[in-house]
């Protein structure tokens, strides 16, 4: 499986599955790097420092001035063009320290979203703290075919089985303010977050504590789910960004397929009739998931942009 950290929004991407399997270790790829410090001059200005950002994130990041920007802009509270803007102002010494704290954080594995505390998703700032995965754009695939489902069918009624930070479910609901949302977690800590990301960005949606249908009463239009899908003998092998990241939220069994199993089995369940389950997968999963919808009717796959299967749609009526 194969991560690489992404020069976009919060350098904190997640690729996925490539053509070639990587070869897995036993041994977690960390890499031990030492404290950074900031050389400080007799006034030291916005300039100086994100030289010297970039510099002590070169060769430890994909994206070291990307993340020296961001992470000092966060602290400043300035955008970029304020950033260039003030570019030989000087800054006062706590700054530069919280600068400091936050390169080292950086350079010990931890992603900018995490240090910044948020991640945009589907054009909306979402709180992220390490009891979360960090939203990746891949997931948006997942916000895009609910949509399309939600206006072909007019379905009113979404569950949204491991939320997470709520990004899934409280997208959907921005979209389309009349949508009844429920979101499940088996994480208190996950859904404390989700909670506060729904009522931050004013979305109405109902939280539910479960193991996935555990809890959870009726029927929905939709339901839809990111689930953890990666072996846990790949496990060790991801890059240390992402092993900071919620062993729960990451890990799905023996080939990966623990909990999209046990949701594809109880799914049919808790859907209207004319209702659709939508699942995140692997691409490499698409053969066996398929094998798994021997109860639905009709089965497609969706593409995100990088052009890979992304989603997985069944529906338990045919004309999707």
């Amino acid at each position: 499986m194969e991560f690489a950290l992404h020069s976009g929004n919060f350098s904190c991407e997640i690729y996925h599955r490539a053509e070639e399997a990587v070869k897995v270790s036993d041994t977690p790829t960390l890499t031990k790097v030492e404290p950074c410090i900031i050389v400080t001059l007799p006034t030291m200005t916005i300039r100086n420092l994100l030289k010297q950002g970039n510099a002590l994130l070169r060769n430890h990041v994909d994206a070291p001035s990307l993340d020296a920007r961001l992470i000092l802009g966060h602290i400043l509270n300035a955008s970029h063009t304020q950033l260039l803007g003030r570019i030989d102002e000087s800054v006062d010494r706590e700054a530069i320290e919280r600068f400091q704290h936050a390169l080292n954080r950086r350079l010990d594995g931890e992603c900018t979203a995490y240090i910044l505390g948020y991640k945009e998703f589907w054009g909306l700032p979402f709180v992220i703290t390490s009891a979360v995965l960090v939203p990746r754009p891949d997931t948006e695939t997942l916000v895009s075919v609910a949509l399309d489902f939600i206006r072909q069918r007019r379905g009113n009624s979404v569950l949204e089985l491991c939320t997470g930070s709520g990004a899934v479910g409280i997208s959907l609901k921005r979209e389309r303010p009349a949508l009844t949302v429920t979101a499940s977690d088996v994480s208190r800590d996950a859904l404390e977050i989700a909670r506060q990301n729904a009522r931050n960005l004013q979305a109405d949606i109902r939280l539910v504590h479960g193991d996935l249908f555990e809890r959870i009463e009726g029927c929905f239009d939709l339901i839809v789910a990111n689930p953890p899908y990666i072996p846990t003998r790949e496990l060790a092998a991801l890059p240390r960004e992402v092993q900071k990241e919620p062993r729960l939220a990451l890990d799905g069994g023996e080939d990966g397929l623990a909990l999209i199993r046990r949701i594809i089995a109880s799914a049919p369940n808790h859907l209207t009739p004319q209702g659709m389950l939508l699942l995140e997968i692997d691409p490499s999963q698409t053969p066996a998931v398929r094998d798994l919808l021997t109860r639905f009717r009709e089965v497609q796959t969706f593409r995100d942009l990088a052009g890979a299967e992304r989603v997985i749609a069944a529906s338990t009526a045919e004309g999707y």
